[in-house]
């Protein structure tokens, strides 16, 4: 055997070792969701920070959020008994000055961000594109997904929203309102 042929037999060898590899998982953003779908607590403690142009300093509050696939969501906001249930195409509020009932189709802004917290933790990729346009940055252990509005009545009133998180947990969202006011909501680790 020459050493030409010698040469040509390892190189086939090792073409044929790499195509018996498995293939690596892709990482896009189906694949995010999915793992949020399939690992996302159903019951969160927050902590959010609003940050308002008008105000010198921001507004805090704590609570729960409570997700129940594919659209159900509720925000518990602790010490004021104050709760936003959101399901279907209705937002219910609850709060000391009584009940109400807010049509999502009314309020485009709404909509979306319901629809931001809905789809990514249904893990429903096709409803999230409906309503933004997406940026995946990062890998599986550090990752941004930016969300921008498709719709202009939307873009008016929210600029983007970021989620971000490791692994399969949400762990951030930031909200960046057209108008300037940002609000961070941390997601704390389960117990």
């Amino acid at each position: 055997m020459t050493s030409g042929h010698r040469i040509e037999c390892v190189v086939l060898a090792a073409l044929l070792s790499l195509a018996c590899l498995p293939a690596a998982a892709q990482w896009d953003a189906a694949a995010l969701l999915a793992s949020l779908a399939r690992s996302g607590p159903e019951r969160i403690a927050y902590s959010e920070t609003r940050r308002l142009a008008y105000l010198d300093a921001p507004l805090t509050s704590r609570g729960e959020l409570e997700f129940r696939p594919p659209d159900w969501l509720r925000r518990s906001v602790q010490g004021s008994g104050d709760s936003y249930v959101i399901s279907d195409d209705q937002l219910h509020i609850t709060s000391g000055g009584g009940d109400r009932i807010v049509m999502l189709d009314v309020h485009p802004g709404l909509r979306a961000f319901a629809e931001s917290l809905r789809a990514t933790l249904a893990g429903d990729l096709a409803r999230l594109q409906r309503f933004f346009l997406l940026e995946l940055h990062g890998d599986e252990s550090s990752w941004r997904l930016l969300l921008r509005p498709r719709d202009s009545e939307v873009a008016a009133l929210i600029q983007s929203i970021e989620l971000s998180g490791a692994q399969a947990r949400l762990q951030r969202i930031e909200t960046r309102e057209a108008g300037g006011d940002v609000t961070v909501t941390e997601l704390q680790a389960a117990p």
